[in-house]
């Protein structure tokens, strides 16, 4: 498989660590974040193929970021992987089915992890806005 940029964006230092390392296995060029705050400051800095984020952190929230990703690229954004224990609350679980994008459940095991990164990485790039 082709190497990809990914971020991962989580508030949970022990699970971001552990999905940098994995993904870094994999192949891949991984940065994080500790909060949504920083994820949009490194979205701004740099070009991913990927952002891994948690849907529910202090600050900027999930939902939040993935709007700034389609701003930011509107004509051919990031995808997007969201994360969380929480998708069953009815704000979430609006907002998941309005965007479309794959969710784990927290908590995930890293082979279904896997294997959602590379369902996403290898779809054929959907344009926006058109």
């Amino acid at each position: 498989m082709a190497r990809h940029r990914i971020l991962v964006v989580d508030d949970e230092d022990n699970l971001r660590d552990v999905l940098v390392e994995v993904l870094k296995r994999d192949g891949h060029e991984v940065d994080s974040a500790a909060d949504g705050t920083e994820g949009l400051r490194r979205v701004e800095e740099t070009r991913y193929d990927l952002v891994i984020t948690d849907l529910r952190m202090p600050g900027v929230e999930g939902p939040v970021l993935y709007e700034a990703l389609r701003l930011r690229y509107p004509d051919d954004p990031p995808r997007v992987i969201f994360m969380s224990a929480n998708t069953g609350i009815e704000e979430y679980a609006r907002f998941l089915a309005k965007a479309g994008e794959p969710a784990l459940e927290k908590p995930f095991n890293l082979a279904d992890m896997r294997q959602v990164v590379l369902q996403v990485l290898t779809q054929k790039p959907r344009h926006r806005g058109g």
